[in-house]
Formats: C-alpha cells, structure tokens, sequence
C-alpha cells in the first residue's frame, strides 16, 4: 500500500532525560563514588550533607535561579529545556560537582531541572498513602503527618510557586497552569 506522498507523519519525540548507567570497573571503589542526588531518598540528601535547613542543596540552587531569573520569563515550566543541557547539568550534580547556575544554566533547563528533581524523588513530596487522606479531611490536620523534610520542601515549594504566581502576568503562568505541572511532580 502505498501512502500519499503529500501527507505528514508527526512523530512525537520520546527522548526522556534519565540516568546514565554506571558500569563497576575492577579497580572502581564503590565507596568512594560519589553519590547522586537525582532520584535519592531526602533521608540520603540529608545524610550526605546534601541538604541546608531541610531543603536539598541541588533544589535550593534551582529554586535561587528562577527567583532571580526566571520570574519573568514567558511560559516558566511549560518550556522545555535543552535536553541535552538538562542531562549534562544532571551528571555534573550527580558526580558531585558544584554547578553554577549562573554561568551554566539557561532558565527553560533550570525549570526542567527543577520539575526532574521532584518527579524523581523515591518518595513524594506528599507520600502516597497520604494523599487519599487530604481528600477527606482537613488538608492543615494532614500536613503534621507528613515527615519533617517533606514538610520544609512543601512550604519551600508553596512560597516559591506563590510567587511566579504572583508574576503571572508576564510568565503566564497563574496558579492553575502551575497546579496542573507541579501537582504530578509532588504528588507523584
């Protein structure tokens, strides 16, 4: 059979950013690896030192840079990032090398960055069998089940998306459009 030289086939590209496989050599000591921080339990950021006052490192520094450079920046979260950008920036962290946002980062990659980090998590932000649990009651009540780190990191998140909310004029993206991206990546 054959097609209609005049029509189109769309295909919608599936790259997905996702770790690099680490392959043990013989004189590789596992030990001394460095730990990621993509896609770590927050117990292990916390443990590694990878967290100041209950917010990981790699998320405050994500967070710091959109502040300061994205508030403004027309479809904050629905732009994608470079997807290669994004993974190299990714393996700098996870190898635990210092990224400097400033003079690496780019604000569509920061914000895909930002969106990864979350989706990542072992754990949500909000555990699972909570979430059921909001739904039928008070959301203030629930909130002190959730564990301590959680909790910091949600309030963290809240105030920060609070204001790009409060931007929305410029960014386009009002509290509806930010619920619908990060509601997925918190909740899982």
């Amino acid at each position: 059979m054959q097609s209609d030289p005049s029509s189109v086939r769309i295909l919608r590209p599936v790259t997905k950013v996702s770790p690099e496989p680490i392959t043990p050599t013989l004189d590789s000591q596992p030990e001394l690896a460095p730990r990621c921080v993509f896609g770590v339990a927050l117990e292990t950021l916390r443990e590694d030192g990878q967290m100041v006052c209950g917010i990981p490192l790699v998320l405050r520094d994500m967070v710091e840079f959109l502040n300061k450079n994205g508030m403004h920046h027309r479809g904050l979260f629905r732009l994608c990032g470079s997807v290669v950008r994004t993974r190299q920036l990714r393996q700098r962290w996870d190898s635990g090398e210092r990224v400097d946002l400033e003079h690496d980062g780019d604000v569509p990659t920061v914000a895909s960055l930002l969106k990864l980090f979350l989706r990542e998590l072992p754990v949500p932000v909000v555990p699972e069998p909570q979430l059921f649990q909001y739904v039928n009651q008070s959301l203030r009540e629930n909130l002190c089940c959730l564990p301590d780190d959680n909790l910091i990191i949600l309030s963290y998140l809240i105030h920060f998306l609070s204001r790009v909310a409060a931007h929305s004029q410029s960014n386009h993206m009002p509290v509806e459009n930010l619920a619908t991206i990060f509601g997925p990546c918190i909740f899982q």
